[in-house]
């Protein structure tokens, strides 16, 4: 990809200075600089030295920077003294204290009667500290993030093969693959400027895109080459599907399975009941759709496969994508330049997350089973080995679904927005309205912070220090550009203070979290990752801003870091390596160890057969209609940041409804229209867009926006995956009527020609209106 400047700029002339950062709007962690004038950010300029995304920017990241100018910043910290009563703001001090009473009267009945519900956009001194915080400091197992809801099935399927989280690939092999295969992955609004990427793969030397996706998306129309168009619900089969073809044609590796890999003839027996012609009646699409796809994939050594919320978020999610892992194992296309399953992350820090423990996992990918990886952790931590009370994880459906039952009376939610982001709005908002609410974000003014009983006003991006993971393991160094509004203060800070007020030290009476600055916690973690998979103990501060980014592992044997995991072709499933020893894909039941050393394939990669299965709530007589949540390119996740930038706002203001045109014809709908949708979870009205992006039968709607009528997780449900417990948002029944005719906006109009083909731009190469 050729690089390219992009600027977003709010200012006539030259700005003040320039600050090194990186956008985070997305997974793909872009090299930018942040604009600053008169100790305000007045906008971005991409990093065209930058190895992630040489200058380019989205249109998020070129416009979103905005937001942190918005005037409902929180600058005070609130609390609301009784239930019913208004927040009233309140010093620091006594937020302090009240937020420490609150703590320790749910901690009296015991550990568990607390939670954690944290994001996808802190840093990962941050993370690490919120980990260390609730799991070294408390001893619970309830802290889960944000990432739960888009990623949490990238780390799982990556452990059912490979023994351990962190993605094979990196984009330097996108850039060098022939064939990009994008399961469930709307590249071309999700991470438009890795599309840019693939696109340029495509030009360069004539790389090849499989789009596997129920939506005929601006990722199918600005550049597939094939679009396997199948029915929401059917990715196991499909690729089961996939696997038979393969297999029965002998487009496989033997010789790399026999040596590489165990489980091959239990993969092999379930494939075969998978024929093509089978698969093509699951899932709907053309035999010879399924057929080309398969023999492309067999033909072509350079593979990189990417995998996102088309698969991620469902109940079939951790097999499906175990399957993609298997399509290269099976071909031996990973550990290689330009070959390798790239299980993307949705937001800029998931992979921060996953790392350092404080969502579904302990810090660098331990085992909390594992009493070895327990004890070496108390030794980093300087706890006693003997009173550490590692647990499994808990997901934050499983923590709401206790506070429902009145198990759980205290919730500290961090950096996120669970009243729109979380599935079954109705019966979310009854259960955080029960719990004792403790809310920290940059804004006053979110939908979560309205039912609040304290709120801590806190910096963002550009405005504190410290590192971003991508979705490729390329560490990002943001620094810090200009001072926070008011008092609000980091995330790092206000845990920090939590730890010291409630007492957590080591075993030698030492602070728990003795950190000053962001650099100190980055330090511990360096120690803390030393050995394991995701090794930052080479990276430094300096290293991260004279490369731009490195990814890790970064050790000794790496010093500048590693394009790309396995080309000793060693996995980490060793029984002391490895993060899990398995967990059964349809029930959820963990493996033992002593079931797993019997069968320890000793850095062999796993190949895991699972059978197709129907989702639950089907469509029904009274709800025929099948739903489909998702992204736009404009926004991300509820709005927060980007619905403050007029030029995003202005492309997509409002929530709308994808509609095919024989549904419309048949409910007499066209665009424009008022249609509402209805579920048994709740009712959604919006504009209909009548357009050939969706399958009969089935309707679209973006989940960005807000609570009540607008908000597509009216419709959604708690039901998720076995294993990595990530929500099932793909496939909700509801019914769907015309409210009253009306004429299409503007802005509607523009949003469906982008969608059916007439726009075909790449959104990171458009031009945008003038600041």
């Amino acid at each position: 990809m050729q690089a390219r400047i992009d600027i977003g700029l709010g200012i006539q002339g030259e700005p003040d200075a320039w600050v090194h950062s990186a956008c985070i709007l997305c997974s793909n962690g872009c090299g930018l600089d942040i604009a600053v004038k008169d100790g305000k950010i007045v906008g971005v300029r991409g990093d065209a030295a930058h190895p992630v995304n040489f200058g380019h920017l989205g249109p998020k990241g070129e416009h979103a920077w905005v937001a942190n100018n918005s005037p409902r910043r929180g600058v005070t910290p609130m609390i609301r003294r009784c239930k019913g009563a208004p927040l009233e703001p309140a010093g620091w001090p006594e937020a302090m204290d009240f937020f420490e009473k609150k703590f320790r009267d749910a901690w009296r009945q015991g550990h568990q009667n607390l939670a954690c519900y944290n994001s996808g956009q802190l840093t990962i001194e941050e993370f690490y500290t919120l980990g260390k915080f609730w799991r070294g400091g408390l001893g619970s197992a309830n802290i889960d993030g944000n990432t739960r809801l888009c990623t949490a099935t990238s780390a799982t399927g990556l452990m059912a093969n490979f023994g351990t989280d962190g993605p094979p690939a990196s984009y330097a092999d996108v850039d060098q693959a022939d064939l990009l295969c994008l399961y469930g992955h709307n590249v071309a609004e999700v991470q438009t400027v890795l599309w840019e990427r693939m696109l340029a793969a495509k030009k360069d030397h004539g790389a090849r895109i499989i789009v596997f996706d129920p939506r005929r998306t601006p990722t199918v129309t600005q550049g597939a080459d094939l679009h396997v168009q199948l029915r929401g619900g059917t990715n196991v089969a499909l690729m089961n599907g996939i696997l038979h073809l393969l297999i029965a044609h002998d487009w496989i590796h033997r010789d790399f399975i026999a040596a590489h890999t165990v489980g091959f003839d239990a993969l092999a027996a379930v494939a075969r009941e998978y024929p093509p012609e089978r698969v093509a009646r699951i899932c709907d699409i053309p035999q010879e759709t399924l057929e080309t796809a398969a023999q492309w994939i067999g033909a072509t050594p350079r593979m990189v496969s990417t995998v996102l919320q088309g698969f991620y978020q469902s109940v079939e999610a951790t097999a499906s994508s175990s399957l993609v892992n298997a399509v290269h194992l099976l071909t031996g296309a990973i550990g290689k330049p330009g070959a390798g399953p790239l299980l993307m992350a949705g937001q800029p820090s998931a992979m921060c997350n996953r790392e350092a423990g404080a969502g579904g996992s302990y810090p660098a990918y331990r085992n909390p089973a594992n009493e070895k990886h327990m004890r070496e952790l108390c030794e980093c931590w300087n706890l006693d080995p003997e009173t550490f009370r590692p647990e499994t994880p808990k997901d934050i459906l499983t923590m709401m679904e206790q506070a429902e039952r009145g198990e759980i009376e205290f919730m500290w939610v961090i950096g996120t927005n669970p009243l729109v982001s979380l599935p079954d709005q109705n019966r979310t908002e009854r259960i955080l309205k029960r719990l004792f609410l403790v809310v920290q974000d940059p804004f006053i003014d979110t939908e979560t912070v309205e039912l609040a009983d304290i709120y801590f006003p806190t910096a963002m991006w550009g405005e504190k220090e410290g590192c971003v993971t991508n979705a490729d393991r390329s560490v990002n160094l943001l620094l810090k550009a200009v001072e926070p509004p008011g008092e609000a203060r980091s995330d790092l800070d206000i845990i920090v203070e939590a730890s010291g007020r409630l007492g957590f030290q080591d075993r030698d009476g030492a602070p728990l979290l003795p950190f000053k600055r962001s650099e100190d916690a980055f330090n511990e973690w360096r120690k803390v990752s030393k050995g394991r998979p995701c090794d930052y103990s080479g990276m430094s501060y300096e290293l991260i801003l004279e490369m731009g980014a490195v990814r890790w592992p970064c050790n000794e044997q790496h010093p500048r870091g590693c394009e790309r995991l396995y080309e000793d072709l060693r996995f980490g499933t060793g029984v002391d390596d490895c993060e899990t020893w398995g967990v059964d894909f349809l029930t959820g039941r963990a493996v033992a160890r002593a079931d797993y050393e019997r069968d320890d394939p000793k850095g062999k990669a796993f190949l895991r057969p699972v059978r197709w299965r129907r989702h639950p709530n089907p469509t029904s007589e009274q709800f025929p209609f099948l739903l489909i949540t998702g992204r736009v390119v404009y926004h991300f996740h509820t709005r927060t940041k980007t619905a403050r930038s007029t030029v995003l706002n202005s492309c997509a203001p409002h929530a709308y409804a994808e509609i095919h045109p024989d549904d419309a014809a048949r409910l007499e709908i066209s665009t424009g229209d008022l249609v509402e949708l209805v579920s048994p979870n709740g009712r959604w009205e919006g504009v209909a867009m009548v357009v050939g992006t969706v399958r009969r039968g089935e309707v679209f709607v973006p989940f960005h926006y807000g609570h009540g009528a607008q908000a597509a997780n009216q419709h959604t449900w708690y039901a998720r995956d076995a294993v990595s417990q990530q929500p099932h948002f793909k496939s909700s029944p509801v019914a769907l009527r015309r409210l009253g005719f009306g004429q299409p906006e503007p802005w509607l109009l523009r949003r469906m020609a982008e969608l059916d083909g007439t726009s075909i731009v790449p959104f990171a190469a458009r031009e945008w209106p003038a600041l």
